[in-house]
């Protein structure tokens, strides 16, 4: 197992680690969420980043990795769905599971067809900002009743960006549908 893969592997577990995390309200343990969803975020910026520098692009790498990420941020905010006063729309989860769901189909599908389906930077942006729209949202969450309306600014904050973030997926999947089509010659 190389360096990028024990990195993703490492999310994951970071991934588990959040997840309880978010399962207790109360300051302390969300600003550790907070604080535990943003490492497990930077890894995959250095699993990417060490797998092309260094050659170390694998089967298991390029299945796992996406995998993780999409663990992280789509289960983050499925867990933020249920705290009060969240600022994510179940809406929102809805477009960005059905997308990542979408594409996730859709790169298998090529990839069978041994057709690589890579990401494109519109899903880089994309996935920034579900990270920065989740990242926002955890910390008001972790502080929302230890600053009571003074931090109604944080969720106007937390809620553009989630709009940001749900625009980004929905281009970046329509962005991929189109190169699905046209590269798996899906309408013919």
């Amino acid at each position: 197992m190389n360096l990028p893969n024990k990195l993703t592997v490492g999310r994951l577990l970071l991934t588990l680690v959040f997840f309880i995390l978010l399962m207790f309200d109360g300051s302390v343990l969300g600003n550790t969420a907070f604080i535990v969803f943003v490492i497990a975020a930077l890894t995959d910026l250095a699993d990417g980043w060490a797998a092309r520098k260094y050659g170390l692009v694998t089967d298991f790498g390029r299945v796992a990795d996406p995998f993780a990420d999409k663990i992280l941020v789509c289960g983050g905010l499925v867990f933020l769905l249920s705290k009060p006063n969240t600022p994510v729309a179940d809406w929102m989860v809805v477009v960005i599971l059905a997308r990542e769901f979408l594409v996730s189909g859709m790169r298998s599908l090529a990839e069978s067809r041994g057709i690589p389906f890579g990401a494109t930077y519109w899903g880089k942006f994309k996935a920034l900002s579900q990270i920065i729209a989740t990242a926002i949202s955890i910390i008001y969450i972790a502080n929302r009743s230890s600053f009571d309306n003074k931090l109604d600014w944080v969720r106007t904050v937390a809620v553009v960006a989630l709009y940001i973030a749900t625009a980004m997926t929905a281009i970046s999947g329509i962005v991929y549908v189109a190169r699905a089509r046209r590269i798996l010659h899906l309408d013919t």
